[in-house]
């Protein structure tokens, strides 16, 4: 018992201390999107005191990622409705705080309810992803938002869409979730994805910036990287949190 009591401990410190470095590293990363010294320590003030507040008093207890849902549906509306990428310094703080912050909350809350979930989040994101990729290069012909995100294909859209529920399917007997789990996810996921995508070009956009770092080689930097996932962990958080029972029968086994 007490050795299975470690392995617990440990298995929740390293989640937490992985949720801890990528959130640092995008955070640094998020710092090259402001011109002003001021309002990057206003951007660092606000994650660091939400942090020390959520590790005292759980912002899990409040519905906090309820806000990151609507800020990333607000600035995507927006982006739909305006594909000019202008926004000013503070109105990136602002995004960029209810972005981040969120998803960090979120991530804990999904590693530390059902850890499988985060997994398949994560797998289900980077080949949605890639399936865009690949079916837009080589199918794509209408550009959804050449101002924000000219790499964009309607063609690579729908085929992440048609694609990755298929994955999710053919590899759900290993992953030991159910069929419908793996369908659900893979047609969720896409667009969510494609939607932390297009936020975070027309954010880099509108500081005059292509990656958000050039940390890997080809990839750009950890925002780049980790966009849509960081867009879908507080969707997937509130769906957690209002409706435990439906993730539990819809997934697992």
């Amino acid at each position: 018992m007490l050795l299975i009591a470690l392995a617990i401990v440990i298995k929740a410190s390293l989640i937490n201390i992985t949720l801890l470095v990528l959130l640092t590293l995008i955070c640094l990363e998020f710092l090259a999107f402001f011109k002003n010294r001021i309002i990057s320590l206003l951007f660092i003030s606000a994650i660091i005191t939400t942090f020390i507040l959520n590790y005292y008093f759980s912002l899990v207890e409040i519905p906090y990622f309820f806000i990151g849902c609507i800020i990333w549906i607000g600035l995507f509306v927006r982006i739909l409705l305006y594909d000019n990428p202008n926004m000013s310094s503070k109105e990136i703080l602002f995004a960029g705080y209810f972005m981040i912050m969120p998803s960090y909350i979120s991530g804990g809350l999904i590693s530390h309810t059902y850890p499988k979930l985060l997994l398949l989040i994560l797998l289900a994101v980077s080949f949605a992803d890639s399936a865009a990729y690949f079916f837009g290069k080589k199918y794509g012909k209408r550009i959804l938002l050449k101002n924000t995100s000219p790499g964009k294909t309607l063609e690579g859209l729908i085929g992440a869409i048609i694609l990755t529920p298929v994955f999710l399917v053919l590899i759900s007997d290993y992953l030991e979730i159910k069929l419908f789990g793996a369908i659900l996810l893979g047609v969720a996921v896409t667009p969510i994805s494609f939607m932390g995508d297009v936020v975070f070009s027309f954010i880099k956009r509108s500081s005059n910036m292509k990656d958000s770092s050039s940390l890997i080689p080809g990839h750009g930097g950890f925002i780049d990287l980790l966009d849509g996932t960081i867009a879908s962990l507080p969707f997937f958080a509130a769906l957690l949190m209002g409706a435990e029972s439906f993730i539990r029968n819809a997934f697992y086994q």
